[in-house]
């Protein structure tokens, strides 16, 4: 193979890499916002992109249960109802997960805005023990100011 051909196929490997790398960030940007449920109980979880990591609240009703910075590829312990959890932030592709750990307990959540970026859909898989995985879809709040619905 010539060099030139060696060359191209370089080039176009990393164009597409960066390609692919850009509709994620679109993607992932697409995260960020407040996020309600229309279950029985009000479910909101508000995603806000901090520095190399994330801002996450999850509030069920008037209660707050969770809320933690937490920077990508590190392990952070929180407070999650209460109780201590480490959790660890990465994306896989567009998707931001949360792995959590409680003990010998651990359940993976994605999170995914859908390409129209007004649903967001969780997945909460649980690792260990095995368990059946739930998917729930929450919609977009519009104009909420995320620093005012984390209060």
């Amino acid at each position: 193979m010539s060099f030139r051909i060696v060359c191209l196929i370089g080039f176009i490997g990393a164009s597409l890499g960066s390609i692919a790398f850009a509709d994620d960030s679109t993607d992932r940007a697409k995260l960020a916002g407040t996020w309600e449920s229309n279950g029985a109980v009000k479910a909101v979880w508000i995603l806000e992109s901090q520095g190399d990591g994330f801002h996450i609240t999850n509030s069920q009703g008037d209660k707050k249960v969770v809320e933690f910075v937490c920077s990508l590829g590190k392990e952070c312990e929180v407070k999650d109802a209460g109780r201590k959890v480490k959790v660890t932030l990465f994306f896989n592709g567009p998707k931001l997960v949360v792995l959590e750990t409680r003990g010998d307990e651990v359940v993976k959540k994605r999170f995914g805005a859908v390409e129209t970026g007004d649903t967001l859909e969780l997945e909460v898989i649980p690792v260990a023990p095995d368990g059946k995985t739930e998917t729930v879809h929450f919609k977009r709040v519009p104009n909420a100011p995320a620093v005012a619905a984390a209060k």
